[in-house]
């Protein structure tokens, strides 16, 4: 294996370790997760079950179970583990709030349209200041979508039919959120205005040019503008892109994101294992497909966790094999430590 002067094999596994993002369903820090934080781990996202991902709310049991005690007990473990962390949850208007019963609730989707900016943005400041005191600090939200006809993915998860009245709302979102001291995520970029297959579990092909697509980009422009700190690509297949790709895995929709909406915080991907993603691929090289691509940061669900030791070989092997550029890797690595650093170091 040929490696740069300086350079182990460690330090290059602790780096693919750094750009996995893993799903864990519930509050247990096990022998997986001490074993992730201990080889390089830097995020976790705190997911939910499907049912509630498509109610919306979380379980009797979780809520009685999962006390603010327990939230600050388990991060400030992970963080004595790991040090900074990324450590992240939903807190969606239209969709998902991981964190209910232990933060104030968002507004109603309905309340929240009708609501004035600075209000909107004073009620998600007070959500994430809620949050953050449980040890979370990257919000997955806000969804800045803006929807164009039938989708059956994201159908009742959107902020607003209206592009001008989403932009408005992902402002605020951001904004209240950034003032909290946390990190916030647009999602999903490029967009997706129509969806006629669930991406998750069938290849869904979004087929509007470039050209229709930016004319629902004022939402993430927005978003970047207000300082979100991260953007989550899409899982859906968007023909637009020669040859047709998944949006997290393609180097001209990433490279879109950077040069014309300006964008220089954190590239996540969506779930790798998501069918339209993954396609054919096994999970090591979609997933070196999307370092290549210049995402930094890499989507596990919760039923891809047990494979992390083979993705992580599977990104060592890639560097040695010069189809991953070190540098690629190296500069993922750094961003995600950044965010989690700058993060750790905020002051109320």
């Amino acid at each position: 294996m040929q490696l740069k002067v300086g350079l182990t094999m460690s330090s290059i596994e602790s780096k693919a370790y750094s750009v996995l993002f893993p799903v864990l369903l519930d509050l247990e820090m096990n022998d997986d997760v001490r074993r992730f934080l201990g080889s390089g781990g830097r995020s976790l996202l705190f997911g939910e079950t499907a049912q509630e991902y498509v109610s919306g709310k979380m379980s009797a049991s979780r809520l009685a179970s999962e006390t603010l005690e327990k939230w600050q007990g388990f991060t400030a473990a992970a963080i004595e583990l790991s040090g900074p962390l990324l450590l992240a949850a939903d807190a969606d208007i239209s969709a998902v709030h991981r964190l209910q019963g232990i933060s104030p609730a968002l507004p109603e989707p309905e309340r929240a349209r009708a609501m004035d900016v600075a209000e909107l943005e004073e009620a998600c400041f007070h959500v994430a200041t809620a949050v953050r005191k449980a040890g979370v600090n990257l919000l997955l939200s806000p969804t800045a979508d803006v929807l164009g006809g039938t989708n059956v993915w994201l159908q009742g998860r959107t902020l607003s039919d209206d592009v001008d009245r989403a932009a408005a709302m992902v402002g605020a979102y951001v904004r209240g959120v950034r003032r909290a001291g946390m990190a916030s995520t647009l999602k999903h970029f490029p967009g997706h205005p129509v969806l006629l297959r669930q991406p998750s579990i069938e290849e869904a092909v979004v087929i509007e040019s470039l050209d229709q697509l930016r004319g629902y980009w004022p939402a993430f422009q927005t978003g970047v503008s207000a300082g979100a700190d991260a953007v989550m690509m899409g899982p859906a297949i968007f023909t637009a892109c020669e040859p047709p790709a998944a949006a997290s895995v393609s180097p001209e929709l990433i490279g879109l994101l950077r040069h014309e909406l300006g964008f220089k915080g954190l590239v996540m991907t969506i779930d790798l294992d998501h069918r339209s993603t993954i396609g054919n691929s096994s999970l090591g090289e979609v997933t070196v497909a999307a370092l290549n691509a210049g995402a930094d940061l890499l989507l596990l669900s919760a039923k891809a966790v047990p494979e992390i030791p083979q993705i992580v070989c599977a990104i060592v092997e890639a560097v040695a094999a010069g189809t991953l550029a070190q540098e690629r890797l190296d500069a993922a690595a750094l961003a995600v430590s950044a965010l989690a650093n700058r993060l750790a170091g905020f002051s109320s």
